[in-house]
């Protein structure tokens, strides 16, 4: 079986499917720029969405496990400060976002220097529980990711397959308007 013909065949359904616009009925406005840049706009926006939402899955997911197994210890003082070794979250992105300006480090709080491997650290007691409820655990975990991507995915073909129906009824909206 022949895949590259099967890949060229299905994007050029695609391409002319949903990414040519015609347009050519409405009068109201000028139509060439809606043409080349909406398509690329809604694409873009549920890119966004996308990785926004892997983004909070990160957060929530990745770097929340230090906010919460410090809050579940009551490590809340320099006193009861504990390593990361001990609370299982010693990887190398979270020692990086811990010894950097980040959302995380400003509510887990180093005793000592925050690169050193067995620096000990803290909630900060006045702030854990905002930090409890900013890295809170992502429902659903990676299914959840699954099932936004296949949301944007869709929302992006019905978009774009929709759009110029839209756009034909606001023309003859406008062309309504102008008549009376």
């Amino acid at each position: 079986m022949d895949f590259s013909y099967f890949w060229k065949e299905w994007t050029t359904y695609i391409r002319e499917t949903y990414f040519s616009m015609d347009l050519t009925a409405i009068e109201n406005y000028e139509t060439y720029d809606i043409q080349r840049f909406l398509p690329l706009l809604i694409v873009g926006i549920c890119i966004g969405v996308f990785l926004a939402t892997c983004i909070s899955y990160y957060h929530g997911q990745f770097l929340g496990t230090v906010v919460r197994r410090l809050y579940s210890r009551a490590a809340f003082s320099p006193e009861t400060a504990l390593p990361l070794s001990e609370i299982g979250c010693d990887k190398l992105l979270i020692r990086r976002a811990l010894s950097r300006d980040t959302v995380l480090a400003k509510y887990v709080k180093p005793v000592g220097d925050a690169r050193e491997k067995g620096t000990a650290f803290y909630l900060v007691e006045e702030q854990k529980y905002i930090a409890d409820k900013r890295f809170k655990e992502v429902r659903g975990g990676k299914w959840m990711l699954v099932a936004s991507f296949a949301f944007c995915v869709a929302a992006c073909f019905v978009l774009l397959y929709l759009i110029p129906d839209v756009l034909q009824l606001l023309d003859n909206a406008i062309s309504m308007i102008n008549a009376k």
